[in-house]
C-alpha cells in the first residue's frame, strides 16, 4: 500500500541505493533524497494554489451560513445586518405555512438582491415578498402579510425549478424557484417574506458580496452536513465514506505497526487519525459529486471541485506517512514543524471537519513541548 511503503528494506537491495534514497530523522536534524527534495516544492506550490483556489471558489460562488431563529412574524424577523454581504439560509416553513420574515436595514441606492431555492424538483414552491419603504405594490399578496405602514408589498412568485445548477463550492445541486433584484429607493428596513404551504424547505440566498468571517469559514465542513440534512439525505448517508476511511485506515495502521513491532505512541496515533479524517473528509466529498452529477450532468464546475478538494487528500496522504515512520530514533523538531503544517493548511482548506486539523495541532504541540531525550519512539 502507499502510505505504508517505509518497512525494513530487502536484503537484495544495493545499499548505496538505500543511503540515496531513504529518508533518515536523527534527534532534531533532517536529511532528506534527492527524490524526496524534488517533490517538496511541487506539493508546496500545489498546496499553495490549493488555498488561493479556495478563497476564488468562495469569491465566485461562495455564502456565508447563518442561522434563522423564530421569525413567524415581522417583529421577530431574522435580521440581515449586512443586506449587500452574500448569506444562505437553509430553513423550513411550520407546518402550517404562516410566512418567515427576515429584515434588511438598507441605505437608498443599496442593492436587494438574491434568490429562493429548493431541496428538489418535486419540492413544493414558495413564494417571496419584498417589503419596503418605496417599493410600487404589485402581485397579489397574502392579506395575511404584515405590511408596516408607508410600505408597499411586491410578489415575487416561485416557479417550479427546471433542471439543476452544480454549484462546485459545496457540492450540490440548486433548484432555483426565484430571483430578485431590487436597488431601494428610500433608507430603512426591507423586509423579505417568504410564504407557501406547511413544511415547505427553502434555501434564501440575499447578497452578492461575496466575504466571510474566520468562524463563518472554519464551520463551513458543519455547516455544509446541515445541508446534506436539508436536502433529506440520511444522516448515515452523508457520513458514511468518512467512517468508512477511518475505520478502515486504522485498522490497517494497526495491523502494521504491530507487524513492524512499533511501540504505543499518542502522537503517532493522533497525527494518523488527523489524517485519515483528512482523507475521511475529501471520500465525503467525492461521493456529493457523484450523487450532484447524476442530477446536473458534468459541468466545468467538476473540475474546480475536483482541484479544491486534492488539498486534503495530499494533506491526508502527508499526515499518514507521518503518523507512520520506520522504526528508528525518536521524533525530531522538524516532525513538530510538518505536523502543525498540516494541521493549519487543514483548518484553511477544510479537511477533516474541523476535528482532523485540531489532532493534528495537539500532536504537534506535545512534540513540541516533550523534552528532546525522551521523546517516544515513532
Amino acid at each position: 500500500m502507499l502510505f505504508f511503503e517505509k518497512g525494513q528494506p530487502h536484503s537484495h537491495v544495493p545499499v548505496d541505493y538505500l543511503e540515496r534514497n531513504t529518508q533518515i530523522i536523527y534527534g532534531r536534524s533532517l536529511h532528506m533524497s534527492p527524490v524526496s527534495r524534488s517533490l517538496v516544492r511541487p506539493v508546496f506550490l500545489f498546496l499553495l494554489s490549493a488555498i488561493i483556489l479556495a478563497a476564488g471558489t468562495g469569491i465566485c460562488s461562495a455564502h456565508a451560513p447563518l442561522s434563522v431563529g423564530s421569525n413567524e412574524g415581522i417583529t421577530g424577523a431574522t435580521l440581515i445586518s449586512s443586506p449587500e454581504k452574500s448569506f444562505v439560509l437553509y430553513t423550513m416553513l411550520d407546518g402550517d405555512g404562516e410566512a418567515q420574515y427576515y429584515r434588511f436595514p438598507m441605505e437608498n441606492g443599496q442593492i436587494l438582491y438574491g434568490s429562493l431555492q429548493v431541496p428538489g424538483p418535486d419540492s413544493a414552491v414558495p413564494d417571496l415578498v419584498i417589503i419596503g419603504p418605496g417599493i410600487n405594490p404589485s402581485g397579489d399578496v397574502p392579506s395575511s402579510l404584515e405590511v408596516p405602514a408607508g410600505s408597499g408589498a411586491l410578489l415575487v412568485r416561485g416557479k417550479p425549478p427546471g433542471k439543476p445548477s452544480y454549484e462546485p463550492f459545496t457540492p450540490q445541486p440548486i433548484y432555483e424557484v426565484a430571483r430578485f433584484n431590487i436597488t431601494v429607493p428610500l433608507d430603512g428596513d426591507y423586509y423579505i417574506a417568504v410564504t407557501g404551504p406547511g413544511d415547505t424547505r427553502y434555501s434564501l440566498a440575499p447578497g452578492f458580496r461575496e466575504e466571510f468571517t474566520a468562524a463563518e469559514w472554519l464551520l463551513v465542513p458543519w455547516s455544509v452536513i446541515s445541508i446534506r440534512l436539508w436536502e433529506g439525505q440520511a444522516p448515515a448517508v452523508v457520513v458514511a465514506p468518512l467512517i468508512i476511511m477511518v475505520i478502515g485506515g486504522m485498522a490497517l495502521a494497526v495491523l502494521y505497526r504491530k507487524k513492524q513491532g512499533l511501540k504505543p505512541d499518542l502522537v503517532s496515533w493522533l497525527i494518523l487519525l488527523s489524517g485519515f479524517l483528512y482523507l475521511g473528509g475529501a471520500s465525503m466529498t467525492v461521493f456529493q459529486i457523484l450523487h450532484t452529477v447524476l442530477l446536473t450532468g458534468y459541468s466545468s464546475g467538476v473540475v474546480l471541485t475536483l482541484l479544491f478538494m486534492a488539498g486534503p487528500i495530499i494533506l491526508g496522504i502527508i499526515a499518514v506517512r507521518e503518523g507512520i515512520p520506520s522504526p528508528g530514533p525518536d521524533r525530531s523538531l522538524m516532525s513538530g514543524i510538518r505536523t502543525a503544517v498540516i494541521g493549519i493548511l487543514g483548518l484553511l482548506l477544510w479537511a477533516g471537519l474541523i476535528i482532523g486539523p485540531l489532532l493534528a495541532l495537539a500532536a504537534s504541540a506535545i512534540i513540541f513541548v516533550r523534552p528532546a531525550g525522551r521523546l517516544a519512539p515513532a
